[in-house]
This record gives C-alpha cells, structure tokens and sequence, in this order.
C-alpha cells in the first residue's frame, strides 16, 4: 500500500513538473514561430530545435514513467523504445547548446558547420552507447518484469555529456566576452544554471522530475534576453546600435553616482557612397563589417562600439583621453596596413570628433561637440586637396 502511494505522489510530481515544462514551451514555440516566419535567423531557429526537441522529452518522460513496472503485451518493448529515444533526445538537445552560443558570438555559418562537426563526434558515439543498450544493458536494464533501473555508466555517459556540452558553451561565452561576447547580451547563466540543477537533483533522486522545467525556464530566458539583443545591436555589424547608444547615454546622465568622464569618438567614413555606386551594396556592407571589425579590436578592452546610422560609428570609453587617441591611432595604422596590401579594392579612411561629458553634462552638447569636430576635419581636408 505504501509503495502504490509513493509511486502515486512520484505520478503527480513528475506530471505537474512536465506538464507545466510542456505548457511554457507550447507557448514560447507560439511566439517564436512568427519571428521565424518573418525572418530564417539561424539561432532562432537552433532555438527552436531545442524547444521541439524538448517538448518531445517531456512527454517520452512522462510515458515511460507511466509504463515503468506495468505488466500488459508488449510493455518491455515498449519501455525499451521510450527510453532509447528518451535518452537520445537527452543528448541532442544538449548537442544544440554550444552550437547556439557559436553561432551567437561568430555569425559564421562555416565555423558553425565545424563545431556541429566536432560536436557530433561525442554525440554519435553516445547515441551508439543508446541504441545497443537492450544488447549489453550499458545505459540502462529493464528487468523481466518490466522495472526500469540505470546503470553507473549511465550518469558518466549521458550525463556527462550533457553537462560537458552546457558548460562548452557557457565557458566559451565567457572567454570571448571581453571582445564577441560584449555585444551578445544574453546571459549564458539563464540556460545552465536552471538546467544543471535539475539534473544534479535528478541525477541522484529517480522520480523526482526537475530537469524539463529547469530547461523550459533556462529556454524561455534565452528568448527574453535574445529579443532584448535584437533591440540594441545593430544586426549587419554586429555591435551596438543607435538605440543602445541614446539609452545608456541618457541612463549615464541622469546617474545619481556620477561616474568619471565618459569620452566619445563620433567616426564617418570618408568616401563610402563610391564604394557602394562603384562595387554594390554587397561590397558596401562587407566594408562597414571589415571598418567595424577594427573598429571593435582597438576599443573593446577599453569601451564599445556603436553604429550610430549608415557610415557613421561612436566608440565610448569611460578611461582616458589618452586610451581615446591611442584607439583611434591604432586604428588609422590598422587601415593604412589593409589599404597598402591591396586586398580590398577601395580604401576604408576615416574623419572623426572626440568630446567628453561627465554626469552633469548634456547628450545633445556631448553629440554636437563631436559632431561639429567630425566635419571640421572633413573640410579641413577637403581644403588641403
């Protein structure tokens, strides 16, 4: 009687608990499937694999739960086949993590292609390790009165696994923040941590279900934080758009802690409607990602990039004048190095305007200060020619 009443409470836990996983990710899959529609964005749609893949992980925990220890035709069969694919969409949906966070920090699809290849290696072998489990009981054995049980090698296989590949691609987010990782707002926190709790408790306690909805949470975080980035980086170039830019200008100003001097350097590029009406707008764009790139390199330790409209670019910094000059330095010699080398067929020069404003400064004196700094030395040398 006890037993049937454990079993009973387990039945309610792991019901609630996926049902309310698979109602967040029916919902989340709504909202997402019109972003989709409008644009193919490829980590909305490696999301959107990993919401599916999840779902169909709620609802095959739920089956073999239920089909655990029941004694009809074909039960052990049908217990074996639930947790083969149970087991291989645990793995799989792990596998689509690191691939996101890669696409995230590099917009390459050809180094995406190479990550999923690296990636699969392990993947492949353990989903080999799976399907020859009713062979040699390796993941998992269900006895002859159809009672599930796992095996040691089940935590260092799948688990394992599963936690090597959430915590790739949270450590190569956090590597690469100092520079990529800048513009990417989204936490890598709100995927793994909700996730990696609900395996250490599952892990240890069978019956207890918290994993699918720590990955629904840790799934509906990424959306929220991913849809907050497209609001604020500029989706050609990859760094911040005009939007961030007027928002933490207007958050420093009106800063009760007054921080240090904020020092700006309002950048256009000289010349780039000929490269655009000679080459095409193509070629155009690879000029503003190839000026950004340089850009980024001598500014990122030190401030951000922010694309402020067309050719025109800001780098803020809160450090120095002198880091100021120094980026912009590095980056007038970093340009005359690919000019001088030929392999771009148009040259990338730039004018530019420093200012700096503290906390009780104006943003709109702070914009025209570089502004009006910018032209000047445009016409200066348009004067000289």
């Amino acid at each position: 009687m006890k037993v049937g009443l454990v079993v009973m409470i387990q039945f309610s836990q792991i019901l609630t608990a996926n049902g309310s996983a698979l109602l967040l990710l029916l919902l989340l899959k709504l909202i997402m499937n019109r972003q989709i529609r409008i644009k193919s964005l490829i980590d909305a749609r490696i999301l959107s694999v990993m919401i599916n893949l999840t779902i169909f992980q709620c609802i095959f925990d739920t089956l073999v739960f239920c089909i655990d220890g029941k004694s009809f035709p074909m039960a052990r069969e049908l217990n074996y086949a639930g947790n083969i694919i149970y087991y291989i969409l645990n793995v799989t949906v792990s596998y689509f993590w690191p691939l996101f966070t890669e696409y995230k920090l590099n917009s390459s699809v050809s180094k995406l292609k190479k990550q999923a290849i690296i990636l699969g290696i392990p993947l492949a072998v353990s989903v080999l390790f799976i399907m020859t489990t009713p062979l040699n009981g390796f993941i998992f054995t269900i006895t002859e009165d159809n009672v599930y049980t796992r095996t040691g090698y089940n935590f260092m296989i799948i688990s394992g696994l599963i936690i090597f590949n959430i915590l790739y691609g949270g450590i190569r987010v956090y590597i690469n923040h100092s520079s990529k990782g800048k513009y990417m707002i989204f936490p890598a926190l709100y995927f793994m941590l909700p996730i990696l709790f609900g395996i250490a408790i599952q892990a240890f306690n069978y019956g207890i279900s918290l994993i699918y909805i720590g990955t629904a949470i840790g799934l509906t975080g990424i959306y929220l934080s991913t849809q907050s980035e497209s609001a604020y980086i500029d989706q050609l170039c990859g760094v911040y758009n005009r939007r961030y830019y007027n928002d933490y200008i207007r958050n420093f100003c009106n800063s009760k802690s007054k921080e240090a001097a904020l020092w700006g350097v309002l950048i256009d590029m000289d010349n780039f409607k000929p490269i655009n009406d000679n080459f095409g707008h193509e070629t155009g764009d690879e000029a503003l990602i190839l000026f950004s790139s340089v850009l980024r390199k001598y500014i990122d330790k030190a401030g951000f990039v922010v694309r402020y409209g067309g050719d025109e670019f800001i780098l803020l910094t809160n450090k120095s004048e002198e880091v100021v000059r120094n980026a912009v330095n590095g980056i007038i010699d970093e340009l005359k190095t690919i000019n001088d080398s030929g392999r771009i067929g148009y040259k990338l020069q730039f004018s530019y305007g420093i200012a700096t404003i503290d906390g009780d400064g104006s943003s709109d004196a702070f914009l025209n200060t570089m502004d009006s700094r910018m032209y000047e030395m445009k016409r200066g040398r348009k004067e000289t020619r």
